[in-house]
């Protein structure tokens, strides 16, 4: 799938499932249990090789057209090319440096960049990045995105980094475009007791929240 539908997809489904400390044995399962609960976007930390063996193993698994998959907390040019060698269809990073960015863009992925301030938002804007992701979007709270909608009303902001069923809602309504969830989506506990269900079911709560705007 070409950069351009990967960004399209994402703005469809405005909703980011991100994936820390599970292992590459229990990925596919945890993928499924997202997709059964009508997640469609899924991001994979990278923490370790394992990392890119879990986003390899979604992109050749039966999820692997059905689901996009990029990865995240990207902080160098290394883990850039290791990510579009394992097949992330998108990368995120955690900041907005400008240098990282265009790397993401050379190796032709839809990029993901993290910003908090104004300052940060116009650098990450004008390195060209698809979407924005406010992190940690729990830190300045649902105010923020209604004072910052005005003059960056033109950008894709996710908030991340905190988000959990009691305030999804309230930071989209006040302006986030999308959100992105993680252990209070993906849960490590449920993932121990091999309970997907419950990783289904938590997801189908974020979708509702989602299709209900």
């Amino acid at each position: 799938m070409i950069k351009e539908k990967i960004v399209e997809w994402i703005k469809q489904y405005r909703m980011i499932a991100i994936v820390k400390g599970v292992g590459s044995l229990y990925i596919e399962d945890t993928v499924k249990a997202l997709y059964n609960g009508g997640i469609r976007v899924v991001e994979i930390t990278l923490q370790n090789e394992d990392s890119l063996k879990s986003i390899t193993k979604i992109r050749k698994s039966s999820m692997g057209g059905k689901i996009i998959c990029g990865a995240g907390t990207v902080m160098n040019s290394a883990q850039v090319h290791n990510a579009a060698v394992a097949g992330a269809q998108f990368i995120s990073c955690i900041h907005s440096d400008e240098d990282l960015i265009k790397e993401i863009k050379g190796v032709d992925k839809a990029c993901i960049a993290g910003a908090l301030t104004p300052t940060n938002i116009i650098s990450a804007k004008e390195s060209g990045v698809d979407f924005i992701n406010i992190f940690p979007a729990v830190s300045v709270g649902q105010d923020y995105f209604k004072q910052i909608k005005s003059p960056f009303n033109d950008q894709f902001l996710f908030a991340v980094g905190g988000i959990d069923l009691n305030n999804a809602y309230g930071f989209l309504r006040s302006g986030a475009f999308g959100i992105g969830v993680g252990n209070n989506l993906v849960n490590p506990r449920f993932i121990k007791e091999g309970n997907y269900n419950a990783i289904t079911e938590e997801a189908k709560k974020y979708v509702e929240i989602i299709t209900s705007l």
